[in-house]
């Protein structure tokens, strides 16, 4: 239906991505992210994105904009399909995907531990 495809255009699930900017405005204010939402030390992040969605584009920007220790590093999913099929995570296209470790997180998961790894 439309929302699906909006979803898919947009690559987030729009309700989750208006909760997760709320929680993330709240962090940001309080100048700390959850430490729960960080890997484990030594846990490498990457962030999958569609290599051709203007948004993704545009969040891969400012994760790179803010992340002066190049903790994340980044892949187009089209690039990288038998990796996120090793790690069980979506290969349709229809949102971010982070990795960290053996462990994967989409949708505004993905953007909320992205973020937790930046410099604040």
């Amino acid at each position: 239906g439309t929302r699906r495809t909006l979803a898919r255009f947009c690559c987030f699930d729009a309700p989750a991505m208006i909760k997760s900017c709320a929680v993330l405005a709240v962090a940001i204010l309080a100048g700390t992210m959850p430490k729960n939402m960080r890997p484990p030390e030594g846990v490498e992040s990457w962030l999958m994105f569609d290599g051709v969605c203007n948004l993704c584009d545009g969040f891969v920007n400012f994760v790179a904009d803010h992340d002066s220790d190049r903790l994340v590093k980044f892949g187009a999913q089209q690039k990288h399909m038998e990796l996120l099929k090793r790690a069980g995570a979506p290969t349709d296209l229809s949102t971010l995907v982070l990795i960290q470790g053996d462990r994967h997180y989409v949708y505004s998961d993905a953007a909320l531990r992205t973020m937790a790894v930046l410099d604040w």
